[in-house]
């Protein structure tokens, strides 16, 4: 009978051999998630990130391009509608009256543009026509010469206007009222304004003060404020009552002043201004 020793002995030796995969850790199979965390770890060139973001400015690509186009054209576009509807608010909201005086106003005022446009053409006409050229020129520069002078304020003036009393028995009348009506004086075609006989309108005018202390240049102006204005009459009254003008601001609750607005068919403004000297400017030779 065979030995059983032998056969179990046999049985060890031809059995075989575990391989090398046989062999591998079971750690190894589990480190599956450890090698891609790892992996995710993994520090990022910077460098090629910043050459990439300065590529994308120096040279945009055709896409980006376009949607900048886009949204700059939306964005124009939100702008200009509601800048739109809000001046259409302003005149749905209007008194029929108010937008009678403001196409009076502004057929007046093209009325004086025309006129001066033809005054204009007739002076070119004679200077190109060569009779007696330099006299028309120097005739010209005079007239020219007086025209400055009066807006500077350096030369007394007189013509058509308006004489408009403001009374503020509460002192509640602001300098910004007084700024604005000089504003509405001026778009309406002033041409020299005055305070109280005493103190000349010009480009350097200043307001302060406060309600009941009002100061136009340094002076004090008294409790009834006159502003004398040269102009065409009915243009200047028209401005100084639009609805939202001076004479809605005199008379609302807020302040509760009193305005009156006369015409008159002439206006002597004698305060004038002396003129600064400059510090560095002269005249050319």
């Amino acid at each position: 009978m065979p030995d059983h020793n032998e056969d179990a002995e046999l049985g060890d030796v031809d059995a075989p051999e575990p391989t090398v995969r046989d062999k591998v850790p079971t750690e190894t199979a589990e480190s599956g998630p450890d090698a891609s965390d790892a992996t995710a770890e993994m520090p990022v060139d910077r460098s090629t990130a910043w050459q990439q973001f300065r590529i994308a400015l120096t040279a945009p690509r055709r896409t980006q391009f376009l949607v900048t186009v886009i949204v700059c054209t939306v964005a124009l576009s939100v702008v200009w509608q509601i800048r739109s509807q809000g001046d259409d608010e302003m005149y749905r909201t209007a008194r029929r009256a108010d937008l009678i005086q403001l196409v009076d106003g502004l057929s007046e005022e093209t009325r004086r543009l025309e006129s001066e446009l033809n005054e204009l053409e007739e002076i070119k006409r004679d200077l190109l026509s060569g009779d007696d050229a330099r006299r028309v020129a120097r005739d010209q520069t005079q007239r020219r010469l007086d025209a400055l002078s009066v807006l500077a304020g350096t030369a007394p003036a007189r013509g058509p206007g308006i004489r408009i009393t403001i009374t503020d028995p509460h002192l509640k009348l602001g300098s910004s009222i007084l700024l604005d009506a000089m504003g509405e004086m001026r778009d309406a075609g002033a041409e020299v304004m005055e305070f109280n006989d005493t103190i000349r309108v010009t480009t350097n005018t200043w307001v302060g003060g406060s309600p009941g202390r009002l100061i136009v240049d340094g002076t004090r102006l008294p409790e009834v404020i006159i502003l004398e204005v040269i102009g065409d009459p009915h243009a200047l009254e028209e401005a100084a009552r639009f609805r939202g003008g001076l004479a809605s601001e005199v008379t609302s609750p807020q302040v509760g002043g009193t305005i009156e607005i006369v015409q008159l068919t002439e206006v002597e403004i004698q305060s004038v201004r002396t003129p600064a000297e400059n510090a560095f400017a002269k005249p050319a030779d």
